[in-house]
């Protein structure tokens, strides 16, 4: 029974996983329907995994799972958009304060080697992969924080505002981003904040820390602004 359960387990990590690529390479657009059936056959796997991922994702916020619809690819719109990240801004400001006085020797060591792994596949344009690492990158910062609170929100709204960055970043938008964006990774906004981060937390500043999370959030709020005035929902019909 349990090597049964590792078995359906592994099946929903890896339809969960395919589920999001499909997200990122705009199969599905937001307000699509997720048909159980439709994935089973497009990703060649039983419904069983299928349904647990759907039901995984709209539980933790990536989703929607509507009555009467089943799940849907949540509707976006520049509204929930600011809201979500202003309050994502607050909740990692503060994580990152509370992680600048309690974070471990491991942790910085386990953020390091991270922010090593962001810059190495910034330039190999896998929007999906260097996404895991930038959500590894705050979750080691969330967790860091040692607030129960924290952590037990951050994942949901993280996700949310993933959708976001999907839809309407740069570096998941284009397939074929330009070179001149993926030759000097360190010079990318991104990594430049989560090194500061680094550097804060090692030096025991929480304010600091607090300053450069919030900045850093907003910053990618008003990338996702300027793109969702320039597109709006035109980008979907690409």
């Amino acid at each position: 029974m349990k090597e049964t359960n590792n078995t359906q387990h592994t099946a929903e990590e890896r339809a969960t996983k395919a589920i999001v690529q499909l997200i990122i390479d705009h199969k599905y657009l937001p307000g699509e329907k997720l048909l159980e059936v439709d994935l089973a056959q497009e990703l060649g796997m039983s419904r069983t995994p299928i349904r647990s991922a759907l039901r995984k994702l709209a539980a933790e916020g990536f989703l929607d799972m509507q009555a009467n619809r089943g799940c849907l690819v949540p509707f976006l719109t520049l509204d929930d958009m600011e809201r979500l990240f202003n309050f994502r801004a607050e909740l990692e400001g503060f994580a990152s304060f509370e992680a600048a006085k309690n974070i471990t020797e491991p942790q910085i060591e386990e953020l390091k080697a991270l922010i090593e792994m962001e810059k190495n596949l910034y330039p190999q344009a896998d929007a999906l992969n260097y996404n895991k690492i930038n959500e590894k990158i705050h979750k080691c910062i969330i967790t860091a924080s040692q607030n129960d609170y924290l952590i037990r929100s951050f994942r949901s709204v993280f996700l949310r505002s993933e959708l976001y960055i999907f839809y309407y970043d740069r570096f998941c938008r284009e397939k074929k981003p330009k070179t001149e964006y993926l030759d000097a990774p360190q010079s990318h906004h991104s990594i430049k904040d989560h090194e500061k981060l680094l550097r804060a937390m090692i030096e025991n500043e929480p304010e600091v820390a607090k300053i450069i999370a919030v900045r850093h959030v907003l910053a990618t709020a008003e990338q996702l602004r300027k793109a969702f005035f320039i597109m709006g929902p035109k980008i979907f019909d690409s």
